[in-house]
């Protein structure tokens, strides 16, 4: 599981984890991305297309995301992806 949690873990760092995991052989990676903003505060959320893809790119493929809340502040959203 990768954990990507306002800029404490990188991009790269997350999608390493994707590569190594698929070489692994496990059927499933999941990936939970905190947003620093609040939840009534709109943005283009280019970073966490940039996680997807690049994990896709390891051999992965989006099956299924949730959003929720952590406490009152931070959005988390969490990936489930499956090997192709």
């Amino acid at each position: 599981m990768a954990l990507f949690r306002d800029d404490t873990q990188d991009i790269q760092e997350t999608i390493a984890e994707a590569r190594q995991a698929h070489q692994e052989g496990q059927e499933i990676f999941v990936s939970r991305i905190q947003s620093k903003y609040g939840k009534r505060r709109a943005w283009a959320a280019s970073d966490v297309a940039e996680l997807i893809a690049g994990v896709e790119r390891e051999g992965w493929q989006l099956s299924h995301t949730s959003e929720g809340l952590v406490g009152d502040v931070l959005s988390q959203l969490t990936c489930i992806f499956r090997r192709r």
